[in-house]
């Protein structure tokens, strides 16, 4: 009895070989059998005409280090915290790594970021603080620059950059990959203040720009007033005294001057 039945491989596979290992298999004697009841008289592999979706390669997101450095207020530095395999180095160490990996998982950076560790403790003087210093791996970051994102993220989650649970922190401190700090300011090259948004910072300057433009305006104004009042103390002068306090040549000229000044900025 002739039956139909598909079976489906991966196109991978070669056509001819799955026929052959069939057949091998299916052979008794002279004739081949599937199992004890059914005989096979005809065999066809044929290759599908919609082939099956074959597995893609899965990429991982290439992370890179970023540098972090902050100051904790409540943690002072002694001579134990230069050696990594001390009690107080290691204790301190995993809970600020633990504070940094639960405050950039709850961010909204956290498909970017992979973990944080801390790679030394120093010293802070005249306070005798101690400052950290830690490399987190973040992947490509789509806002750039990078620093700025991360930056802003950190104080928006540690209220302003002075909690990181129960670690105090020196707002002034932090630093993202060098000397990304609060003190930037408008058109610096990459540069952002980080409590002002863009768009007030651009208003800033053209208020600044304004006012350098009425400042010059204001000056031209009263330099024209001040010449046309001497203009006219002149004159006033030149028709009462006449020729007895300078000779008629002398004031004829200067007034001319004087004339010519009035009018140029009337």
């Amino acid at each position: 009895r002739n039956s139909g039945h598909t079976a489906q491989f991966s196109s991978r596979v070669d056509s001819s070989m799955v026929k052959q290992v069939f057949l091998d298999k299916t052979l008794n004697a002279s004739s081949h059998w599937l199992g004890a009841t059914y005989q096979l008289t005809d065999v066809h592999v044929t290759e599908p005409s919609i082939h099956l979706p074959t597995d893609q390669p899965t990429t991982t997101p290439s992370f890179q280090k970023v540098q972090l450095n902050f100051t904790v207020t409540n943690l002072f530095y002694s001579q134990d915290m230069k050696q990594p395999d001390s009690p107080k180095y290691q204790r301190n160490k995993r809970n600020i790594e633990d504070a940094l990996n639960q405050l950039f998982r709850n961010s909204s950076i956290k498909t970017h970021f992979s973990d944080c560790e801390v790679s030394a403790f120093r010293s802070v003087p005249p306070s005798n603080h101690t400052g950290v210093n830690a490399q987190c791996n973040f992947s490509f970051l789509a806002r750039s620059p990078y620093q700025v994102v991360i930056y802003e993220e950190f104080l928006r989650l540690t209220k302003n950059g002075t909690q990181l649970q129960n670690f105090t922190l020196d707002r002034n401190s932090l630093l993202v990959d060098g000397p990304w700090r609060n003190d930037r300011w408008c058109l610096t090259p990459g540069l952002v203040s980080p409590d002002l948004p863009f768009w007030a910072i651009i208003l800033i300057c053209l208020a600044g720009l304004l006012v350098l433009i009425m400042g010059l305006i204001s000056f031209f104004l009263v330099s024209k007033e001040v010449l046309f009042s001497y203009y006219q103390v002149v004159r006033a002068f030149y028709i009462l005294e006449g020729y007895v306090l300078c000779g008629d040549v002398f004031c004829r000229y200067f007034l001319l001057v004087c004339e010519g000044f009035a009018f140029s900025f009337s």
